[in-house]
């Protein structure tokens, strides 16, 4: 079985701030910290950020949503692919693998050019402004993510016990470095005045869809006793899910700080792994 398929994305919508225009927020862009967990990103200059005027900061909102055509263009669009393996060997013996992937392309840099209150936070009242840091960048390339399955199962003949096995392979969690800006950095950015509203800038200084987590993969095993009696079929038996106590991490801690800590809330701390090894035993009748 080969199949391809593409989705695209069209008709977003989005809200505008009547009450301020793009002149109400300054540009401004930060060095990211010289930290080798970074990888790529490491002192690298992230740009077209934007922050809200004290002024238009303290204005009260009129929001009107419309649709993102009337600023620019706005799409997402997904490319991917599946292939799988089926194969009635002989003998109750029975195999299937195959694989799927795909990356997601999404841009709305030219709404965000006209409207830069969708990278700000926070513009309610006295509240001040701040920085959303999922909306630092805007044009994210998923890059191919994979998921990786396989399949066995085999009934011996004459006694009815059947073993099966499943294998799965998934692509590791996406990762963030979501990092306060420090006050001496934002006062040299012209920021001073987001410090004194109480709300500190926080930009992700991953670019999204460039930094993942280990890849998970759990191996599962089944083993059951066939048992028929006149037109029913009943299967009891034992199944261990991931029999290989991997303890793969499934989201991690993604706040960001140049000092090097471990233990709780450290960046890309596991706050998640896969349930440990356990066994369940199971009945399953057919009639």
């Amino acid at each position: 079985e080969f199949n391809y398929s593409r989705r695209w994305l069209n008709n977003f919508t989005v809200t505008d701030n009547l009450a301020t225009v793009a002149g109400d927020y300054r540009p401004f862009s930060v060095t990211a910290p010289t930290d080798s967990r970074l990888g790529g990103s490491s002192g690298q200059v992230i740009n077209n950020l934007f922050n809200v005027t004290q002024a238009a900061a303290l204005l009260t909102q009129n929001n009107f949503n419309t649709l993102a055509a009337n600023f620019g263009n706005q799409y997402q669009h997904f490319n991917g692919f599946l292939m799988n393996v089926s194969s009635r060997v002989r003998g109750g013996l029975t195999l299937q693998g195959g694989f799927n992937t795909g990356k997601t392309v999404s841009d709305n840099c030219e709404i965000r050019a006209a409207i830069p209150e969708l990278t700000v936070g926070g513009i309610v009242s006295a509240a001040g402004p701040g920085v959303n840091a999922s909306n630092s960048w805007c044009h994210i390339d998923s890059g191919w993510v994979t998921r990786a399955t396989a399949l066995g199962t085999y009934i011996i003949p004459n006694v009815d016990v059947l073993f099966s096995s499943t294998f799965r392979s998934d692509q590791g969690g996406a990762l963030a470095a979501n990092w306060t800006i420090p006050l001496a950095v934002a006062q040299a950015g012209g920021l001073a005045g987001t410090y004194a509203n109480g709300i500190s800038p926080v930009v992700n200084l991953v670019q999204p869809g460039t930094l993942y987590g280990d890849r998970v993969n759990e191996l599962d095993f089944k083993i059951a006793k066939i048992l028929k009696f006149g037109r029913s079929r009943t299967n009891v038996g034992l199944e261990i899910y991931n029999a290989l106590n991997r303890n793969a991490v499934l989201t991690y801690a993604q706040t960001f700080s140049t000092t090097v800590v471990s233990g709780p809330g450290a960046w890309l701390q596991p706050t998640q792994v896969m349930t440990p090894r356990f066994l369940k035993i199971t009945a399953q009748i057919d009639f």
